[in-house]
């Protein structure tokens, strides 16, 4: 730097490289959520290509148009991939069960969350056609003990019998298209749940 800089210009070249270097990481965080987003849409067109097991990770590289390296700085492996998208799912569906308010909010909860299922029905019947175990899509998916937290032991097996009826009719649901209105699997599971 010269020598005939004031200590103020100094401060200002020194705020505006910590600047730029801000823009670079922001750009490399961008740049990284954009890889994310082109590897499980990589993923997911595959799925509807073929079997999750006759995927590759250079299939699913190349499909996104982005290196092995780029892949692993990522992930660890395809079923990463798989996890972080069941992961989206769930996140969606757990706002909507976040939001009950008291026992009357649980019908019309119900009818949302079964409403929003059938708006990610592509992506979730392309999971469920890849006969991939459920443990793997939405690992520890704790639907409504999330929002109804056991009181006890035994309150906790209910929730888990809950959650994994609520998953299978869901499953059910999809592969049959979507076949009866939210509003009917809303009275299915309803009476099961209770504050």
């Amino acid at each position: 730097m010269d020598k005939n800089v004031t200590p103020e210009q100094k401060g200002i070249f020194v705020q505006t490289e910590l600047a730029k270097r801000a823009v670079l990481r922001l750009n490399n965080q961008e740049s990284n959520q954009l890889t994310k987003e082109c590897i499980s849409m990589a993923m997911m067109y595959l799925m509807r290509e073929k079997s999750y097991e006759e995927i590759s990770i250079s299939e699913i590289a190349k499909k996104a148009g982005v290196s092995r390296t780029a892949f692993y700085r990522n992930y660890t492996s395809k079923d990463d991939v798989v996890r972080e998208i069941g992961m989206q799912v769930i996140d969606k569906l757990s706002v909507i069960i976040n939001n009950i308010k008291s026992k009357d909010d649980i019908h019309g909860m119900l009818i949302e969350f079964f409403s929003q299922i059938k708006e990610e029905k592509e992506q979730v019947s392309i999971l469920l056609n890849g006969n991939l175990s459920l443990q793997m899509l939405f690992p520890n998916a704790r639907i409504i003990e999330n929002v109804i937290p056991s009181a006890n032991l035994t309150d906790h097996y209910k929730m888990v019998a809950i959650d994994s009826a609520l998953v299978g009719l869901v499953r059910e649901w999809i592969l049959n298209d979507c076949d009866i209105p939210e509003s009917e699997l809303a009275d299915i599971i309803e009476p099961q749940i209770t504050l």
